[in-house]
């Protein structure tokens, strides 16, 4: 009877055991056709290098004409160095802006501006601004001090 039981329980595994190898077998064939699917499918949604170029092209247009800038008839590399030179351009003049409101508010304060740059300009003036703030905070704490209180009157 226990003869009977272990044959028939090895029966059984060797059954499943040979079930999955061959099921496990089966989706690896079966996936082979899904990949050169996939592949295909991706050749035919890959974009082409010409469309590349001409959404590249659309791209710069759009930028140059937002930065003022014709677009018409120039090609990618044209676009690219006018976008860029006019990139250049705006910069340069936010720094003369800048340096030219940092050297009227370092006058307001009287900093001399001569040969300084923003950034000097900016650490000076900030000085000054904590300078007159703590004389500020000096002279409200002075009065406060030398008041004579209802107590002593």
């Amino acid at each position: 009877m226990k003869m009977n039981k272990l044959v028939s329980v090895g029966i059984a595994c060797a059954m499943l055991l040979g079930g999955a190898v061959s099921a496990s077998a089966a989706p690896a064939a079966a996936q082979k056709p899904n990949q050169t699917a996939a592949k295909e499918t991706k050749v035919q949604h890959k974009p082409t290098k010409a469309s590349q170029q001409a959404e590249q092209l659309a791209q710069l247009q759009k930028t140059a004409s937002g930065l003022g800038i014709a677009t018409e008839g120039k090609t990618a590399k044209e676009l690219k160095a006018a976008i860029q030179e006019k990139h250049k351009a705006l910069a340069a003049q936010k720094r003369t802006d800048t340096l030219a409101k940092r050297k009227a508010e370092a006058e307001k304060l009287g900093i001399s501006t001569e040969g300084k740059t923003a950034q000097e300009l900016a650490k000076e003036i900030q000085a000054k601004k904590q300078e007159q703030k703590a004389s500020k905070q000096a002279k409200k704490q002075q009065p406060k001090a030398n008041k004579p209180t209802k107590k002593s009157s």
